[in-house]
Parts: C-alpha cells; sequence; structure tokens
C-alpha cells in the first residue's frame, strides 16, 4: 500500500433545505510525522516508521449553512477480526481523551472536519471503518442525531503491505448496523433514521 495513488471521493447530501458536500481523500501513510505520529509515540508504545503504510482519510464538509444551522458530527464505528479468527469486533471509534465524555462524536462543530490514520502492531485480517455524519434535528439541544451521509474505509493484512479498502459512499444498510452498536455504547442518545429531504435532494 506505500505505493498506493490517492484517492478522492464526493459524496453529496441534503440537510435544512440546503445542498452540501464532503469531500474525502484516502492516501498511504508514507510520512508519519507528517501527520502527527510522533506525537503519539510514548503512549502507543511504538515508534512512528511502524505507521507507514497505513491508510489516512481525511474529510471536509463543504456546506452553505452557518452558525447552528451547520452544526453536525462525525461518528465511526470500526470492525476488526484478528488473525485465525471468524468473530468481529465492532466499536464506537473515538481518539482516546475523549473515551469518557459521554458523547458518540468522534469530531463535532460547524461543518465539522474528519481525520484518521490508524495502525496497530496486533495481528489483524481486518479494519473496516463506517463513518457518517450526522446531525440533530434542533441542531444542539438535545442527544438525538440523524446521519445524513457516510462512507466506509479501512484495510486488511497490516503488516508489510497493508491492503486499502476502496473508500465508497454508503447508505441506511450500513446505518442500521451501526446504530446498534450506537445505542449499545449510548443508551442515553437517540440515533433516527436516514435524513430524507421531502422536495429536496442533493445531486
Amino acid at each position: 500500500m506505500a505505493g498506493m495513488e490517492t484517492e478522492d471521493t464526493t459524496i453529496r447530501f441534503a440537510l435544512r433545505g440546503l445542498d452540501g458536500r464532503v469531500e474525502v481523500r484516502c492516501t498511504a501513510n508514507n510520512d508519519p510525522r507528517r501527520w502527527g505520529y510522533h506525537l503519539l509515540e510514548d503512549a502507543l508504545g511504538f515508534p512512528p516508521e511502524k505507521a507507514e503504510g497505513f491508510p489516512v482519510v481525511s474529510a471536509r464538509v463543504r456546506y452553505p449553512g452557518e452558525g447552528y444551522g451547520a452544526a453536525m458530527g462525525w461518528v465511526q464505528v470500526v470492525r476488526m477480526r484478528e488473525a485465525g479468527r471468524r468473530e468481529e469486533q465492532a466499536i464506537v471509534d473515538k481518539p482516546p481523551q475523549l473515551a469518557d465524555d459521554g458523547s458518540p462524536y468522534c469530531f463535532w462543530g460547524p461543518e465539522p472536519s474528519f481525520f484518521d490514520a490508524p495502525s496497530t502492531t496486533a495481528r489483524l485480517e481486518l479494519w473496516s471503518a463506517h463513518a457518517f455524519l450526522v446531525a440533530s434535528p434542533d441542531a444542539v439541544m438535545t442527544k438525538e442525531v440523524r446521519p445524513v451521509c457516510g462512507f466506509s474505509w479501512g484495510f486488511a493484512n497490516p503488516g508489510p503491505d497493508p491492503e486499502a479498502e476502496q473508500v465508497r459512499s454508503i447508505g441506511e444498510e450500513e446505518w442500521t448496523a451501526a446504530r446498534n452498536v450506537l445505542t449499545r455504547g449510548y443508551p442515553e442518545w437517540s440515533f433516527g433514521g436516514w435524513w430524507h429531504e421531502h422536495g429536496h435532494q442533493a445531486i
């Protein structure tokens, strides 16, 4: 994967009567220090170079709303399978420093950006992520979120040459599986159905 080409994907959505889009970029981590891995070394317990070859994914939200009208969040569910095992583990993926904040978000704010650059020394056969851009009907008042769009990404066969999973747009079927994991992890939150705009559809 170290030689993979950068992959750009655009996902369009409609929210609150306005059209928006998410610009997703996936590339190989050929320079871990560029992505700040040297700052994680002590906590991770392995040198930055161990992250080489794994995917780096970023997503930028482009949306014409402002202020509370542009408030959204990212939630991500990751499924992992260890080498030689059939069963998968599914978790809500968040930065460690936010693990106990009571929120399912990994990123939040007006037009929130998304970033992730995973790596592992574990013997995993699969690391697959479903990332969803979500919004609350009342912007910031209650713990209710609904997805407006999403994408999948990840890697397989980590080691000297991880294989990147192609970025693709995902929808209601993937959200149904993800919300089961989200509800178990955050029972005080409500994870509603897909956000559908009546008479207004992003193109």
